[in-house]
């Protein structure tokens, strides 16, 4: 009986003790560092953010749990009138396929998880000694007054069965500079096949065209614009609804239009991106034949993969065919005009880009230059864009070129004459390139997907693509494991959001990268003030193609300086 005595007590006892003493720690820890699961040592880094108006600020603070939490949650007021903070707690994914080769500023830990997607309506659990970033987003309005905002976390969650709060402080200073809108051209092309959408339906592949489609893609051009995305590859053959009698097509754009539409009421839509025609008719380098709708007779089972039937219409199928096939010059001589038409009705036409196919090589460059000729031929002044994995054998096909960021590099003279001669110069990563090369794989600093845009300011290039923004398919749970084993590609490759159900959660990344598009304004906005001042910011950073300055620090310090120069 005393035992069971002494036993009440001494729980009555370590209750009142954690009541009185603080359940867990929590710390401010720069935005741009990635907490990994077994870091154990933090000082409490408090610092003032230094933001534009029409900026987003990002605070990461970092909670330490003293004793096994349940529950753990967050929420954020402000002091800045208009603004709303947007709070969650970091997920980690997990990374079992090694980033190779590596880079010299590569991340590891142990336990191969890394922090990236970002809930925003659930609360975690943290055993003893565990620890757990926060994330706290606060736009800031195009009309706030310059000042000092002071912010208040609140963090609450169950020890010993006790409620515990804390609340942590932080600021943000709001200069006198104002960015209203952003200039470079972004696309993280988005894929919208039922299989996908599936992710954000609880396993339900999504029905093409049905209102819930439409709701899905309303919620990713959303999250794309809220981001700084704001160019969207939207596919007029497969979103066109066609009839075939004899020889003679007609054509029904209505759900190219609503997708348009969609993406221009968002503001995700400064340019249309109008996707690939041709795809190659067998191994990499080998030549590409054109997709077209043809009868089906069930003789040619060519069908590209993943098309949805409905965009067709009835009795038809998709096919590859090469350009010189009686059958491809009747249905283009058909579509082009007719799609031309349709476009300048719209008023779309002026930023209307036309992809031929995607990374053509050297040895299949010939059949490239040769439907390039064709488009060309019915669709006068619409720029041909596309990401390249070649260079000079490609020329006098292409207006808008977009090369791997190494083959930028390899090239780069032949480059910066093409932006001497007038064209539009943007840039891409994807599977690549890896090395030192700057990416967003999720292994990379954090930093780095910033840095991007510091490249597209230091050398010219207008725009940037990337391919994945939202292919979730083929993995089982994208909240699980984070590289994909088809194709080998590296953690973060595939996707930068992630699928909730009828949501979109944003990721680490996704906030690195809509930060340095910012970063990428400012810097166009002091060249205009002190174009030899912000060369000098972008070449301390950038020192060259693959080569960054990786100080966190340093960083901070000469944003600030340029937040400072353009306040005068």
């Amino acid at each position: 009986m005393m035992k069971v005595f002494m036993t009440l007590v001494l729980l009555v006892a370590t209750q009142g003790i954690l009541a009185q003493q603080k359940a867990f720690y929590v710390y401010q820890v720069d935005a741009l560092e990635k907490v990994l699961k077994d870091r154990r040592y933090f000082r409490d880094d408090v610092d003032t953010i230094c933001v534009a108006r029409g900026e987003t600020a990002t605070i990461q603070l970092v909670v330490k749990a003293r004793t096994d939490l349940a529950s753990l949650g967050v929420s954020a007021t402000t002091s800045l009138k208009g603004s709303v903070c947007e709070t969650g707690l970091v997920d980690y994914v997990k990374v079992n396929r090694k980033y190779n080769p590596p880079s010299m500023d590569l991340l590891r830990t142990p336990s191969d998880y890394f922090p990236d997607p970002i809930l925003t309506d659930t609360t975690f659990n943290l055993e003893q000694g565990e620890v757990q970033p926060v994330w706290i987003s606060l736009k800031v309005p195009l009309n706030a007054a310059p000042g000092l905002y002071k912010g208040t976390a609140q963090l609450t969650a169950l020890a010993g069965g006790a409620k515990q709060h804390q609340k942590k402080d932080f600021y943000i200073r709001v200069y006198p500079v104002t960015v209203a809108s952003t200039s470079l051209l972004i696309t993280n092309w988005c894929s919208l096949f039922p299989d996908n959408l599936a992710y954000m339906n609880g396993g339900v592949p999504v029905a093409s065209y049905t209102p819930l489609y439409w709701e899905c893609v309303q919620k990713i051009a959303a999250t794309m614009a809220a981001h700084g995305q704001n160019v969207n590859r939207v596919y007029p053959i497969w979103l066109t609804k066609y009839k075939l009698q004899g020889d003679r097509y007609s054509f029904d754009f209505s759900y190219f239009d609503k997708e348009v539409e969609i993406f221009e009421k968002a503001g995700a839509m400064e340019r249309i991106e109008g996707g690939h025609l041709a795809w190659r008719s067998g191994k990499w380098d080998e030549p590409f034949f054109v997709e077209i709708p043809v009868a089906d007779t069930g003789i040619n089972k060519q069908l590209m993969p993943g098309v949805p039937p409905v965009t067709l219409g009835e009795g038809l199928r998709l096919v590859k065919l090469p350009l010189d096939d009686p059958r491809v010059k009747n249905f283009y001589d058909q579509f082009f005009p007719a799609f031309r038409a349709h476009l300048e009705k719209k008023g779309w036409l002026h930023k209307y880009m036309q992809h031929i196919a995607d990374e053509p090589t050297a040895k299949n460059a010939e059949s490239y230059q040769a439907i390039s000729a064709y488009v060309r031929k019915y669709m006068p002044g619409v720029k041909i864009v596309d990401a390249v994995l070649t260079s000079k054998e490609l020329a006098g096909a292409i207006d808008t070129w977009v090369p791997i960021l190494d083959v930028l590099h390899k090239d780069h003279r032949f480059y910066s004459d093409l932006q001497k001669a007038g064209k539009e110069i943007w840039f891409y990563t994807c599977v690549g390139p890896r090395g030192n090369y700057a990416n967003r794989f999720i292994e990379l600093p954090l930093i780095q997907t910033r840095y991007l845009h510091w490249i597209n300011f230091k050398y010219e290039l207008t725009g940037y693509l990337h391919w994945g923004l939202n292919f979730w398919s083929g993995f089982k749970n994208p909240f699980g494991e984070a590289s994909r084993n088809r194709g080998r590609l590296p953690a973060g490759d595939c996707f930068i959001i992630y699928p909730g159900y009828r949501k979109l959660y944003s990721s680490i990344r996704f906030e690195a990268m809509r930060d340095g598009i910012y970063d990428y304004e400012l810097l166009k906005m002091l060249e205009k003030k002190d174009a030899a001042k912000a060369k000098q910011f972008a070449n301390e950073i950038v020192r060259n193609f693959a080569d960054y300055d990786g100080s966190i620090s340093y960083f901070r310090e000469t944003r600030k300086k340029m937040l400072e120069l353009l306040s005068n």
